[in-house]
């Protein structure tokens, strides 16, 4: 049974709690259990590892893989879902030739440093593109990276900075102003929304989980849990695929809300680089793949964004370890994730419903007849 307490009791209060209370609740459950243990170490120089929990016959013809921490701040919200499916019974309820791949802390760094970048500042969500063709322009954030990227914390430079923002959007328009805040970039390694100059360790560590737990598969589908962003606790489902294709055909098939957010034409047509949804699918041309994104809003965007804003001003010009450090690290955390008892509850639901559709969806979907 599902209580208020259950739910509380799957959100951890550090990356090393949650790591712990995911490997004992898939165990439980009769995971097979792997690690991809990172180069890095935590702040204590406790070990940095990707987990994977598998549950379902090796040879199952259809595959559900369900993401944490790719962000990583943002696995405070993703590791808590895990852990609260895995008690709630989900590895019981899998159709039959179905498995369930469980991927925590994509982004152990950025987890356990309490940050939403890797360990070279890169924005792992933007990472997955090829890196030996040219890298995209964005000349709306090279335009406005002065005010991205702040030099002081200063309450005046920080209005000057929203001011900037806001007058930039008058002029130039929506689809400007969220490529410069959101597209990627990957110009400026130490601006924030880079993207990198090569594959990271994450991206090559999950080239290879997806190879070794879908590339054998008739159908697969990856939701990749991220917080921070939207009306809050909604858990928007968004995808970018071209309409006619497998993806959003099977996206439709498994998740009746999903949106998809298909490019434009000319110049808005690269308003985001570099996402790993797509990524996924181009990684298994044999298979019939979605990548989509549950995203579960927070606080408002301006609160979340003036924290990253900070993380990075820390990053480049603070000291971590200093009470204003614990502060911007405690100010990250609150923007990404919420310790209210309804937020938490409206999660998991939502959660729980998303995977339940995703796993039903992908058990019955054939790619040939949904044309």
């Amino acid at each position: 049974m599902t209580t208020s307490s259950t739910i509380a009791g799957a959100f951890s209060p550090s990356y090393t709690a949650a790591r712990a209370l995911f490997r004992e609740r898939a165990a439980a459950g009769g995971a097979r259990l792997e690690e991809h243990r990172h180069p890095l170490a935590g702040p204590q120089g406790e070990p940095l590892v990707l987990d994977t929990a598998r549950f379902g016959r090796d040879d199952a013809r259809r595959v559900l893989l369900l993401s944490s921490g790719t962000h990583g701040i943002e696995g405070y919200c993703g590791s808590g879902i895990q852990s609260f499916l895995l008690a709630d019974g989900l590895a019981a309820r899998l159709p039959a030739d179905v498995a369930l791949v469980l991927v925590h802390a994509v982004n152990p760094w950025g987890f356990a440093w309490s940050r939403r970048v890797n360990e070279d500042n890169v924005d792992l969500n933007r990472n997955f593109l090829d890196h030996a063709a040219p890298q995209p322009a964005n000349p709306d954030y090279d335009a406005l990276y002065d005010v991205l990227n702040l030099a002081s914390l200063d309450p005046a430079a920080i209005a000057d900075g929203m001011r900037a923002l806001k007058a930039f959007e008058e002029q130039h328009g929506w689809a400007a102003m969220y490529r410069a805040l959101s597209g990627g970039q990957y110009a400026h390694p130490r601006g924030v929304q880079y993207g990198g100059v090569a594959e990271t360790w994450s991206n090559r560590t999950l080239r290879a989980i997806w190879a070794r737990h879908a590339a054998a598969a008739e159908v697969a589908a990856l939701v990749d849990l991220h917080s921070g962003l939207g009306p809050r606790a909604l858990g928007m489902l968004l995808q970018t695929a071209p309409e006619n294709g497998v993806a959003a055909r099977c996206a439709r098939h498994c998740w009746p809300d999903v949106i998809r957010a298909e490019p434009a034409a000319g110049g808005d047509a690269a308003l985001v680089s570099g996402l790993m949804g797509p990524a996924f699918v181009a990684a298994l041309p044999r298979v019939a793949a979605v990548g989509i994104v549950l995203e579960f809003g927070t606080r408002e965007l301006a609160e979340v964004m003036l924290a990253v804003q900070a993380d990075h001003w820390l990053a480049e010009h603070g000291d971590r370890s200093s009470d204003e450090g614990r502060a911007v690290a405690a100010r990250m955390r609150d923007a990404f994730f919420l310790d209210d008892a309804d937020w938490q509850e409206a999660v998991c639901a939502r959660a729980r419903d998303v995977v339940q559709q995703a796993l039903h969806g992908i058990a019955t979907f054939h790619p040939e007849e949904s044309r």
